[in-house]
């Protein structure tokens, strides 16, 4: 045989090794690509579930929160609504008074405690008995 025979069949041999070799290393390279994307895929699911978690107990919290803002507003109205009245009468009681008395302090407490989401007290201590409680 001639030389060039010789070196068509060397080089036939390490094409074939060559070829084997990247066929192999390639199969495990997208074996491998393939498991790098699917824990990709997962974290990304996993952090989505956990956002939407977060953002549900959020939406929550802040609901709760609206609830108590509503019912505080709904006391302080009952409370403003009261006011006119209990100064006019400790107005028409009497007229020369200089400080509104018990009655206002009691109706300016009763708002506070409505503020801080407290319950008024059903007859506040030390007014008579012509200006009723809240």
């Amino acid at each position: 045989m001639k030389v060039w025979a010789y070196v068509a069949i060397i080089i036939s041999v390490l094409a074939a090794f060559g070829a084997t070799y990247a066929k192999g290393h390639s199969s495990g390279y997208d074996k491998k690509e393939g498991e790098v994307q699917q824990s990709i895929l997962d974290a990304q699911e996993n952090a989505r579930k956990t956002e939407e978690q977060k953002w549900s107990a959020a939406v929550a919290a802040a609901q709760a929160n609206t609830r108590i803002e509503e019912r505080i507003v709904e006391k302080i109205h009952i409370v403003e609504k009261e006011v006119p009245r209990v100064v006019k009468e400790i107005i028409e009681v009497n007229a020369e008074c200089r400080d509104l008395g018990p009655a206002y302090s009691g109706l300016l407490n009763d708002q506070v405690r409505a503020a801080n989401s407290l319950q008024s007290t059903e007859a506040p201590p030390g007014l008579d008995d012509r200006v009723p409680g809240s």
